[in-house]
């Protein structure tokens, strides 16, 4: 007699380890353990069964040779034929996505190729960048630093229009400005200003007196000298008479 496995449709032979289900049905163990794990029941009758509520048996089976009917040994041919053929078809598949793969695969790496090309573009664009964005900040260092000249000197020129508006201003209009200006540097300035001003027309001035005294001194030498000449032809026209 011949017991068929009604999972995968294969006789038991003495040498499978053979188990089964409360229900009385036999599988193949390996089998079985495939089975509960997409079911808890029995895979014959459907009744409820588990891995703990299976058990092993054993056959005592004679020495003499069973022999295998031709029908079961075609269905058993047929079967592995068509199993032969599903590993062969899952090999074309297994090829055909091994070659797709490899296809895919050399096209991410030529992307990887470019994008690495295209990174390390944007690595010189940066630095290049930077190198720029550090000559700007010298340029506008360099631009705020001529602009604070620029102020302190309009400040200054400002400064020196009032101080020479001031030279050019009547004692009046000083006095009125002093009183005016509550900034302390403004006023040393001014008063420095025109205390340098007095003291170059004091200079002026002794200078003018030291010139006065020296055309004096000429005048009184002159006199003199033409006093003498007058003295001196009277006393001629004396002798000549």
């Amino acid at each position: 007699m011949n017991i068929v496995c009604v999972i995968c449709s294969e006789l038991l032979t003495p040498s499978d380890d053979v188990f089964h289900t409360p229900c009385g049905h036999i599988f193949h163990y390996v089998c079985l353990l495939q089975w509960f794990d997409r079911s808890q029941t029995c895979p014959q009758c459907r009744l409820k069964a588990t891995h703990q509520s299976s058990h092993r048996i054993y056959f005592n089976f004679s020495n003499d040779v069973i022999e295998e009917d031709v029908a079961t040994l075609q269905n058993r041919i047929d079967n592995m034929n068509f199993q032969l053929k599903l590993k062969d078809k899952d090999l074309n598949n297994l090829t055909e996505d091994n070659k797709n793969l490899k296809y895919q695969t050399n096209k991410l790496k030529q992307k990887i190729i470019e994008v690495e090309s295209e990174i390390t573009k944007k690595v010189n664009a940066i630095y290049a960048y930077k190198e720029q964005i550090i000559s700007y900040k010298q340029y506008c260092m360099a631009t705020e630093n001529d602009k604070k000249e620029n102020n302190e000197l309009k400040k200054k020129i400002e400064h020196l229009r009032n101080v020479q508006n001031l030279l050019d201003s009547s004692t009046t209009e000083v006095d009125d400005v002093i009183s005016k200006t509550n900034d302390t540097s403004k006023l040393v300035t001014y008063i420095t200003v025109l205390k340098g001003e007095l003291n170059k027309i004091y200079g002026k001035n002794k200078e003018l007196k030291d010139k006065w005294k020296n055309e004096q001194q000429k005048f009184m030498d002159a006199s003199k000298k033409n006093k003498h000449l007058v003295q001196e032809c009277a006393k001629q026209k004396y002798i000549n008479v």
